[in-house]
């Protein structure tokens, strides 16, 4: 009988059974399902900075580097790295191969074990913090450092706040017009609003300004915001 203490910690039953259906599926060879491994392999070369900087066109040989050092530090010539990239391809379709036979059942379960086993410390991390905040917590109620609200100053605070809280603004990726990301009051809820044609009304220049570097809008593109923005609230609000 195997003695379940000298087992791994990843080695649990369910897991054990993917591994052996695994195994049975491809028959120890690739787990898609292909056999022989066909493919073929491309090479690349890259270019790094020697220093860790991002610089994808290094220096003629003898000049210094484009980047200017820190305070106190020297500033040190150009230098650079150049290293090869193998990369196979797999023939049979787009499959996460990167090297032959990275897909055949040995290797497959490595990297598998590897992904369980990262999962196990996240969770042992994650029950250590829950462990410790509960020995450490007293089981009381907190409060705020500058006390509570009363019934009446709750209600007169809650009367003199906005609907909502600009956030910012920016350009979908998706559609390419501009909108505002808008945070209800007193929630975590943000809605995203759509300008359309609110910012007509501003330049070209202004419209990037603001979108970039938060710059203020016009008065009159302003006021079709807040009404955009408005309308959208009220209507999350009715439903």
């Amino acid at each position: 009988m195997t003695n379940s203490k000298s087992l791994p910690k990843w080695s649990t039953p369910d897991r054990k059974d993917k591994l052996v259906q695994l195994f049975v599926d491809s028959g120890g060879f690739c787990v898609y399902g292909h056999k022989p491994c066909q493919g073929y392999a491309t090479e690349t070369q890259k270019t790094a900075c020697a220093w860790g900087k991002f610089c994808l066109k290094p220096m003629p040989v003898g000049q210094l580097c484009r980047y200017k050092p820190e305070p106190d530090k020297p500033h040190l010539p150009c230098d650079y790295v150049t290293f090869k990239i193998i990369r196979w391809h797999c023939a049979y379709g787009d499959y996460p191969c990167y090297k032959r036979f990275g897909s055949h059942y040995e290797m497959f379960a490595d990297t598998i074990i590897a992904y369980w086993k990262q999962q196990d410390r996240e969770q042992s991390n994650a029950e250590l913090e829950a462990e410790r905040k509960a020995i450490h917590s007293l089981g009381e109620r907190s409060y705020p450092v500058r006390g509570q609200f009363s019934a009446v100053s709750k209600e007169i605070y809650a009367g003199h706040q906005p609907l909502y809280y600009l956030d910012g603004q920016a350009v979908s990726g998706l559609t390419l017009t501009p909108f505002v990301r808008v945070r209800l009051a007193s929630s975590y809820i943000r809605l995203y609003v759509d300008l359309g044609e609110a910012l007509r009304q501003a330049s070209k220049s202004q419209r990037r300004k603001a979108i970039r570097y938060g710059k203020a809008l016009p008065k009159s593109a302003r006021e079709a915001v807040s009404r955009k923005v408005l309308e959208a609230v009220r209507d999350y609000y009715s439903h």
